[in-house]
């Protein structure tokens, strides 16, 4: 599931404290900077580490990004197993909202916009997140068959639809959808995880205004905030697990209020 330019290189033995600073560093320097201008020699300089030991363990900058996609990803969504489908559902939901809620979401997040624009990154976020997703999800479908909880297994093209989905829905929530405690007058960056001070990913300052580009009074609140009004956290992720049940042609719990 990793790609050529995503495994490290083989040689002596690596000290795992160093790969740990090393990954800590990288997810720390894509969350300031995002990933134009990340570099491996700032990820170096982060961690008190050389560049020859990152070298050794990721050869470009790609690969070091694909490390992070992967640690990410597969960190938080293996060994998933509650006994149940929608048992396990819910715990993927709850894990894929976690890994965009931790330090490392705004990494990911910053990653995954690049990829349109990097074909080298886009192959290694396929390979690391979108099939890790896919499998994941997979196989708790398969487990489900075997314990005769659904009749048969998904199409593969079922499959990398729903697997599409879970990932799409996680991406939009971290952006069109007010986190909790976020004021109702809140700048669009400030919704979207940038710095409450007003600096964004790339260290530019934010202006404090909506995306119409008129003044916030500070009493109206946005139309994406109006939005988002009443999609509690536990709303979405309820929602998201009914809809899911529901295309795997097994009833889910009822829908929450207003849904």
């Amino acid at each position: 599931m990793t790609t050529q330019t995503s495994t490290p290189r083989r040689g002596r033995r690596n000290d795992p404290r160093v790969d740990a600073a090393l990954m800590n560093a990288a997810i720390e320097v894509l969350n300031e900077t995002g990933y134009a201008a990340f570099t491996t020699t700032a990820v170096a300089r982060r961690a008190g580490a050389s560049t020859a030991s990152l070298y050794r363990r990721w050869p470009s900058k790609q690969a070091l990004a694909g490390a992070v996609a992967r640690h990410i990803a597969l960190d938080e969504l293996s060994g998933i197993d509650t006994g149940s489908l929608e048992g396990d559902l819910r715990e993927l939901l709850t894990r894929k909202q976690r890994i965009l809620d931790a330090a490392a979401g705004p990494a990911l997040l910053s990653l995954m916009g690049q990829a349109a624009h990097d074909a080298d990154l886009r192959r290694i976020l396929h390979d690391d997140v979108y099939l890790a997703t896919r499998e994941t999800f997979a196989t708790l479908v398969d487990r489900a068959v075997h314990r005769k909880e659904l009749d048969r297994a998904l199409t593969p093209a079922r499959t990398s639809v729903l697997a599409l989905v879970l990932l799409g829905t996680a991406l939009a929530r971290s952006v069109f959808v007010a986190p909790p405690g976020t004021p109702a007058n809140a700048s669009t960056g400030e919704r979207a995880g940038m710095d409450p001070s007003g600096a964004g990913p790339s260290g530019t300052e934010s202006s404090g205004t909506e995306l119409s580009g008129t003044e916030s009074s500070g009493t109206e609140p946005s139309g994406s905030a109006r939005a988002g009004a009443g999609l509690a956290d536990g709303d979405l992720a309820e929602t998201e697990l009914r809809l899911l049940l529901d295309a795997l042609g097994r009833p889910g719990p009822p829908l929450p209020a207003g849904g």
